[in-house]
């Protein structure tokens, strides 16, 4: 039976948060939890008490993570997911969650598969995303796609819909960012497929963003990695 578990990991973005859920649940009907990841240093105990109000109004759980920064708000939630399929997205709206919709139809026509929302898909969309950082961003997917010899169009967009199996039996290291394309390489080296679904990405309003411009040096080190 198709069901998901629907990874958020959350510090401080409640009104993005709150607007994610509920497009999510207009627009989907599927059996579905939400499992609110959140961080026990970075997340201040006035936001988890506002967070603990507005679980009686929807089917969420909440867990704080045990490692650090985003991958580790993953890694837990992979943990704990009791669904068929997984959802990785974010809290703070950058993953446009109007996309979810298509993205979860496309997977239960093909529910062995991990259905990949794609900024670079010919009908998706980039925006104030900086030239430098969006030319660099697709040279890099350019050469994954050449050096795993797939049809994935985004590696790197941490939006996706995997059959639970594709991630629970991998064994993932990443915590920062670079988590996004660790979590994709290794299921495709073991033979998972990919669709691609459009998808459009606006940088947050709320919140601050946790990434940093030398996080993009990880990449590299997990791509390279992975291609021994």
């Amino acid at each position: 039976m198709y069901s998901l578990s629907i990874i958020l990991p959350f510090i401080d973005e409640l009104n993005s948060l709150k607007k994610t859920i509920n497009i999510i649940n207009k627009q989907n009907k599927e059996n579905k939890e939400f499992l609110i990841i959140i961080s026990s240093k970075k997340t201040p105990t006035e936001m988890v008490k506002k967070l603990n109000k507005h679980i009686k109004k929807n089917n969420i759980k909440i867990f704080y993570q045990k490692e650090p920064f985003v991958g580790g708000a993953i890694k837990k939630g992979i943990k704990v997911s009791k669904k068929s399929h997984i959802v990785i997205m974010a809290s703070d709206l950058e993953t446009n969650p109007k996309n979810l919709k298509k993205m979860i139809s496309v997977s239960k026509k093909n529910p062995s598969r991990i259905i990949c929302a794609s900024r670079w898909h010919k009908d998706g969309k980039i925006n104030n995303y900086g030239f430098a950082k969006k030319i660099f961003n697709f040279l890099f997917q350019i050469f994954s796609k050449l050096v795993f010899k797939s049809t994935l169009s985004d590696f790197t967009f941490a939006y996706r819909v995997y059959p639970s199996s594709a991630l629970k039996k991998n064994k993932f290291y990443e915590n920062k960012h670079s988590f996004a394309l660790e979590m994709i390489i290794k299921p495709i080296k073991k033979g998972y497929k990919t669709l691609d679904v459009p998808a459009t990405w606006s940088p947050r309003t709320e919140g601050i963003s946790q990434n940093s411009i030398f996080n993009y040096f990880d990449y590299f080190k997990i791509l390279f990695k992975n291609i021994i």
